[in-house]
Protein backbone atom coordinates (compact mmCIF):
# COMPACT_ATOMS: atom_id res chain seq x y z
CA UNK A 1 0.00 0.00 0.00
CA UNK A 2 2.90 2.41 0.52
CA UNK A 3 4.67 1.82 -2.64
CA UNK A 4 1.77 2.38 -4.69
CA UNK A 5 0.58 5.29 -2.50
CA UNK A 6 4.13 7.15 -3.03
CA UNK A 7 3.28 5.79 -7.06
CA UNK A 8 6.42 3.24 -6.32
CA UNK A 9 6.98 0.08 -7.35
CA UNK A 10 9.28 -2.82 -6.73
CA UNK A 11 10.19 -6.09 -8.29
CA UNK A 12 9.22 -9.59 -6.68
CA UNK A 13 12.09 -10.60 -5.36
CA UNK A 14 12.68 -6.76 -3.66
CA UNK A 15 9.81 -7.02 -2.28
CA UNK A 16 10.32 -10.74 -0.76
CA UNK A 17 13.83 -9.38 0.53
CA UNK A 18 11.67 -5.84 1.96
CA UNK A 19 9.88 -8.53 3.99
CA UNK A 20 12.95 -10.54 5.06
CA UNK A 21 14.07 -7.02 6.26
CA UNK A 22 11.01 -6.65 8.58
CA UNK A 23 11.34 -10.21 9.86
CA UNK A 24 14.88 -9.10 11.26
CA UNK A 25 14.04 -6.31 12.31
CA UNK A 26 10.75 -7.32 13.89
CA UNK A 27 12.77 -9.36 16.70
CA UNK A 28 14.61 -5.93 17.79
CA UNK A 29 12.95 -4.06 20.70
CA UNK A 30 10.83 -1.30 20.36
CA UNK A 31 10.49 -2.68 16.81
CA UNK A 32 7.27 -0.17 15.65
CA UNK A 33 5.16 -1.85 12.39
CA UNK A 34 4.63 1.42 10.68
CA UNK A 35 7.36 3.24 11.37
CA UNK A 36 10.04 0.41 10.27
CA UNK A 37 8.22 0.62 7.05
CA UNK A 38 8.43 4.21 6.46
CA UNK A 39 12.34 3.85 7.32
CA UNK A 40 12.68 1.15 5.22
CA UNK A 41 10.76 3.27 2.32
CA UNK A 42 13.29 6.07 3.05
CA UNK A 43 16.29 3.76 2.84
CA UNK A 44 15.30 1.98 -0.54
CA UNK A 45 15.05 5.72 -2.34
CA UNK A 46 18.29 6.48 -1.35
CA UNK A 47 19.79 3.36 -2.16
CA UNK A 48 17.98 3.34 -5.68
CA UNK A 49 18.83 6.86 -6.42
CA UNK A 50 22.62 5.82 -5.80
CA UNK A 51 22.26 3.27 -8.18
CA UNK A 52 20.41 5.36 -10.90
CA UNK A 53 23.03 8.26 -10.50
CA UNK A 54 25.77 5.50 -11.58
CA UNK A 55 24.17 4.89 -14.32
CA UNK A 56 24.65 7.28 -17.68
CA UNK A 57 21.55 9.77 -18.21
CA UNK A 58 20.13 7.80 -21.21
CA UNK A 59 19.86 4.33 -19.42
CA UNK A 60 18.21 5.81 -15.88
CA UNK A 61 14.49 4.57 -15.24
CA UNK A 62 11.71 6.82 -15.61
CA UNK A 63 9.45 5.74 -12.95
CA UNK A 64 11.04 3.80 -9.85
CA UNK A 65 11.20 0.46 -9.10
CA UNK A 66 12.86 -1.06 -6.62
CA UNK A 67 15.36 -3.88 -6.86
CA UNK A 68 16.33 -6.58 -3.95
CA UNK A 69 19.69 -4.35 -3.43
CA UNK A 70 17.89 -1.05 -2.48
CA UNK A 71 16.49 -2.48 0.41
CA UNK A 72 19.10 -4.59 1.40
CA UNK A 73 22.19 -3.57 -0.38
CA UNK A 74 23.93 -7.23 1.44
CA UNK A 75 20.23 -9.36 0.34
CA UNK A 76 22.27 -12.37 -1.11
CA UNK A 77 24.52 -12.57 2.14
CA UNK A 78 23.46 -16.23 2.17
CA UNK A 79 25.26 -17.46 -0.76
CA UNK A 80 28.63 -16.45 0.99
CA UNK A 81 27.54 -18.11 4.32
CA UNK A 82 29.82 -21.16 3.82
CA UNK A 83 32.93 -18.84 3.27
CA UNK A 84 32.12 -16.48 5.50
CA UNK A 85 31.54 -19.58 8.51
CA UNK A 86 35.04 -20.64 7.49
CA UNK A 87 36.61 -17.55 7.86
CA UNK A 88 35.16 -16.99 10.96
CA UNK A 89 36.88 -19.90 12.14
CA UNK A 90 40.09 -19.99 10.21
CA UNK A 91 42.28 -19.10 13.47
CA UNK A 92 40.96 -21.69 15.95
CA UNK A 93 42.51 -24.70 16.20
CA UNK A 94 40.04 -27.59 16.57
CA UNK A 95 36.93 -26.35 15.62
CA UNK A 96 35.85 -28.92 12.64
CA UNK A 97 32.91 -29.77 15.11
CA UNK A 98 31.47 -26.85 15.49
CA UNK A 99 32.03 -25.42 11.98
CA UNK A 100 29.91 -28.45 10.70
CA UNK A 101 27.37 -28.13 13.09
CA UNK A 102 27.03 -24.50 12.19
CA UNK A 103 27.55 -25.04 8.82
CA UNK A 104 24.29 -27.59 9.24
CA UNK A 105 21.97 -25.38 11.00
CA UNK A 106 22.97 -22.82 8.43
CA UNK A 107 21.45 -25.67 5.34
CA UNK A 108 18.73 -26.55 7.53
CA UNK A 109 17.88 -23.21 7.96
CA UNK A 110 18.42 -22.44 4.00
CA UNK A 111 15.77 -25.19 3.17
CA UNK A 112 13.08 -24.21 5.50
CA UNK A 113 13.25 -21.01 3.52
CA UNK A 114 13.24 -22.45 0.48
CA UNK A 115 10.07 -23.62 1.54
CA UNK A 116 8.09 -20.93 3.12
CA UNK A 117 8.93 -22.37 6.64
CA UNK A 118 9.81 -19.86 9.12
CA UNK A 119 13.38 -20.85 9.83
CA UNK A 120 13.91 -18.31 12.71
CA UNK A 121 11.95 -19.77 15.10
CA UNK A 122 13.50 -23.17 14.48
CA UNK A 123 16.65 -22.18 14.87
CA UNK A 124 19.41 -21.27 17.52
CA UNK A 125 21.15 -17.85 17.53
CA UNK A 126 23.22 -17.67 20.38
CA UNK A 127 25.51 -20.34 21.17
CA UNK A 128 27.82 -21.54 24.12
CA UNK A 129 31.54 -22.96 23.36
CA UNK A 130 32.94 -24.22 26.40
CA UNK A 131 35.93 -26.64 27.04
CA UNK A 132 39.71 -26.07 26.71
CA UNK A 133 41.03 -24.71 22.80
CA UNK A 134 40.78 -27.68 20.54
CA UNK A 135 37.96 -30.20 22.41
CA UNK A 136 35.16 -27.49 21.35
CA UNK A 137 31.89 -28.50 22.64
CA UNK A 138 28.67 -26.41 21.41
CA UNK A 139 25.28 -26.31 22.51
CA UNK A 140 22.67 -23.57 21.50
CA UNK A 141 22.09 -21.43 24.70
CA UNK A 142 18.83 -19.76 23.69
CA UNK A 143 16.68 -20.23 20.93
CA UNK A 144 13.63 -18.19 19.63
CA UNK A 145 10.02 -19.84 20.84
Amino acid sequence: MKLKGQDLDATPQAKAVALDVLQRKRVRPNFGNAGEIDNMLGTAKSNYQSRQSRLPASSRAHDVTFEPQDFDPHYARSNQAASNLTELFKDMVGADTIIQKLRNLQETAERMKKRGIDYRSETPTTFVFSGPPGEHRTRPAFSRL
